[in-house]
């Protein structure tokens, strides 16, 4: 695609299962404010006139045949691909939801985080933002375009080993929390908690179960002691949510641990646990 194609391009805009907040800010850069069409980009209302492809939002099962179609129908060359907001690059809240299109049963939990359009279409350029501003989709269209020169410059940075000191000013001291599970635990946890109490009461609940892990493994039966510890923990709430998340901890957690421990030393040497789990 030479330079004169890139001074005149033609987009189509798909909505890929956002909230609409993302949409709104390209509409946004199409109004006479910020005036989109002064960098000779022009929105079309067909995918078989549009030489770049706008989509927001997480890729959802309803919606992954139609991006796909979109992308099929437009023209060959230049077929560039744009994905506008967090959703959309690496799924925001709703990177491991149900709902979305996931071809990988290794993606979410404390895996790599993904927004899905990239799995059936490649993608170009990501502008992140929740929703991004008018400002940042027009930064990020120009340097696509080659209007724009990049001002930002890469940083390489080094994360030592725990207890390791920094000697250089591009390395920093990786800090892993002291808790009596492995971290490891704990990512997963707290994933799969928030399908049973949300965001907002999930880490108060997962902190309070952590605890109770601590004191079941100070004991020569922890498994026996936890259960004890979480039925007294039952006793004293009062909202049924917290129970049902407080059991459903105990027993995600023992399913973990007999996972892991099950897969022999080396793993156990890979993600070190305290407090004998």
């Amino acid at each position: 695609m030479g330079k004169q194609r890139l001074k005149s391009v033609w987009v189509y805009h798909v909505d890929a299962g956002s909230c609409n907040g993302c949409d709104i800010e390209v509409l946004d850069v199409l109004s006479p404010y910020y005036d989109l069409e002064r960098l000779g980009i022009k929105v079309v209302p067909n995918p078989r006139h549009a030489d770049v492809l706008f989509i927001t939002g997480p890729l959802t099962r309803q919606t992954r045949i139609m991006i796909r179609k979109a992308y099929e129908a437009m023209p060959p060359k230049p077929r560039i691909v744009v994905a506008i907001g967090t959703c959309a690059s690496s799924g925001g809240i709703f990177y491991n939801s149900y709902a979305l299109y996931n071809t990988s049963p290794q993606r979410g939990r404390d895996r790599l985080r993904s927004g899905g359009p990239e799995m059936i279409v490649p993608i170009d350029m990501y502008i992140p933002g929740c929703p991004p501003s008018p400002e940042e989709i027009l930064y990020g269209v120009a340097q696509l375009l080659g209007i724009k020169e990049k001002k930002m410059k890469g940083e390489y940075w080094i994360a030592l080993p725990p207890g390791e000191k920094a000697g250089k000013e591009n390395e920093i001291e990786f800090k892993i929390p002291d808790r009596p599970i492995p971290l490891r635990y704990w990512l997963t946890l707290r994933e799969e908690l928030r399908r049973v109490v949300g965001y907002y009461d999930r880490d108060a609940v997962l902190n309070d179960f952590i605890e109770l892990v601590g004191k079941a493994f100070e004991s020569e039966n922890p498994r026996e002691k936890l259960h004890d510890l979480v039925t007294g923990y039952f006793l004293k709430e009062k909202d049924s949510r917290i129970k049902v998340a407080m059991r459903f901890l105990e027993n995600e957690f023992w399913r973990l641990y007999d996972e892991y421990h099950s897969l022999g030393e080396n793993i156990r040497k890979k993600y070190p646990v305290t407090a004998g789990v």
